[in-house]
């Protein structure tokens, strides 16, 4: 049995969000982007690329490079697209993250997968932001969640709430007092910024994320660097100058 499955969800996208996908970054897609930095993690035992049946997911298959797998479902929630990929690769525990999310920092998925690790049957673990859960709705792009597949499954089999089964981070954190929840702080200047987009619903967003990416000048994401820069463009806004 796998351990730790990686899981790209490219299900129930948008067709905004399937446009945005598609779009590019020096010659690869966001998508390819997302898939990439998922391999370089090192606990993860396998990566997927998860979509629709059928024509909704076209794209995804089209765009997801040839050496890692793609799992189709019919699942109309992300709760049953989880628990249907686990049990199809016989995982113990999985790493979720977005299709399109171009800024993903693998440092930041292997120190998830280490902490969940550290704790028997971890049910869920995350990372904290601003006093504040990522998972829980609000504005997201580079933090993963980490699921026990026994949870999810669980989850799956008997919660009709559909914003659960949409977001089930925010079931696991609602429902903390019986579950083993996990939740991580984030270092390295990212938890000092406010209003920060790391996805993006319209073309404005589209020039930040090109401006961010030209300015880190990396091929695949540091976070550390990222927290810095940010916390620079914040400081010289405010006229503070820090040394």
């Amino acid at each position: 049995m796998m351990n730790t499955l990686g899981i790209v969800k490219g299900v129930l996208l948008t067709s905004k969000q399937r446009h945005h996908v598609a779009r590019r970054l020096e010659g690869k897609s966001v998508l390819e982007w997302v898939v990439r930095q998922m391999t370089d993690c090192e606990l993860l035992d396998g990566v997927v690329v998860v979509t629709d049946e059928g024509p909704n997911g076209d794209l995804i298959r089209k765009l997801s490079p040839i050496d890692v797998p793609v799992f189709s479902t019919a699942a109309n929630d992300t709760a049953t697209a989880v628990q249907h990929t686990l049990e199809h690769y016989s995982a113990e525990s999985c790493l979720l993250i977005g299709a399109d999310w171009p800024f993903l920092d693998p440092t930041l998925i292997d120190k998830l997968v280490r902490a969940a690790r550290q704790i028997d049957q971890c049910d869920y673990a995350a990372y904290q932001y601003a006093n504040e859960i990522f998972s829980a709705g609000r504005p997201y792009g580079l933090f993963p969640e980490y699921y026990r597949s026994a949870s999810i499954r669980k989850l799956a089999s008997k919660t009709a709430d559909a914003i659960y089964r949409q977001l089930p981070g925010t079931f696991f954190l609602d429902n903390s007092s019986k579950y083993k929840v996990e939740l991580l702080p984030i270092s390295g200047g990212l938890d000092k910024i406010e209003d920060v987009r790391f996805t993006f619903d319209d073309e404005e967003d589209w020039d930040n994320i090109l401006e961010l990416h030209n300015a880190l000048e990396l091929d695949v994401l540091d976070s550390q660097k990222v927290g810095r820069m940010l916390s620079s463009c914040t400081n010289r806004k405010s006229g503070i100058v820090r040394t």
